[in-house]
């Protein structure tokens, strides 16, 4: 049966959200919703904080922009995830017809929708609705876990750009066996703080959460003779 709860995901700790430092190699701790449904563990958030004035303006100019996502699932106060994920969005303006047209790809596949407003061009580029980040049996049961998250607003890095044109290619399964250099950058974006070449970037840290034990079930009534 999918359990939808806030899996007892118990919030074990709350982080007060602050202003992201973007490009200055700064930390964002962003509170989430975890969700446990089926076989993976799923996130509801946002990196909204990747588009300053300037960048929101953009959006407008008939120019595409590009949105590049990575996210890693990793028991707390431990360096090694046991969840990887990739996240490409991608929203251009069509100036005649006046409306974005909007390609998401990620875990589930790529999507294309059209937009009317720049609020929604916005939403489709940094909203995280129910994104799966990592399979339950890598998730310990009662053990704190923590996702980090690393967004790029238009990012220049070949590197990058290679990784992620390899990653689409493939398909989106497989995160930890093929993330590549995607993968062993957690060390340098979250460890070694280097930061991507991108407009703007956001580095963020979720609260701890945890899949408590379930509870066993009632025991029965017993028939009467």
């Amino acid at each position: 049966m999918i359990r939808a709860a806030l899996l007892g995901l118990a919030i074990v700790a709350t982080l007060a959200v602050r202003p992201a430092a973007a490009q200055d190699g700064g930390l964002e701790k962003q509170t989430m919703k975890f969700t446990e449904r089926g076989s993976a563990i799923h996130v509801t958030g946002n990196v909204t904080a990747v588009f300053d004035a300037r960048a929101y303006e953009k959006l407008e100019n008939g120019l595409t922009s590009t949105v590049v996502i990575r996210i890693w699932v990793y028991p707390e106060n431990r360096a090694k995830p046991t969840g990887f994920v990739l996240l490409h969005r991608q929203c251009v303006y069509d100036l005649w017809a006046e409306l974005y047209t909007c390609a998401l790809s990620g875990p589930g596949g790529r999507r294309t929708y059209k937009v009317k407003f720049r609020a929604e061009a916005l939403k489709m580029l940094t909203g995280l609705d129910q994104v799966p980040v990592a399979d339950t049996k890598d998730v310990e049961l009662e053990e704190r876990y923590v996702l980090a998250l690393v967004a790029e607003l238009n990012p220049v890095s070949k590197e990058t750009l290679a990784e992620v044109r390899r990653w689409l290619s493939e398909g989106s399964g497989g995160g930890l066996d093929r993330g590549g250099s995607f993968f062993g950058s957690f060390v340098s974006v979250f460890v070694n703080l280097k930061i991507p070449e991108a407009d703007r970037v956001v580095r963020i840290r979720s609260q701890p959460f945890y899949r408590p034990r379930p509870k066993p079930a009632p025991a029965r009534p017993k028939e009467q003779p």
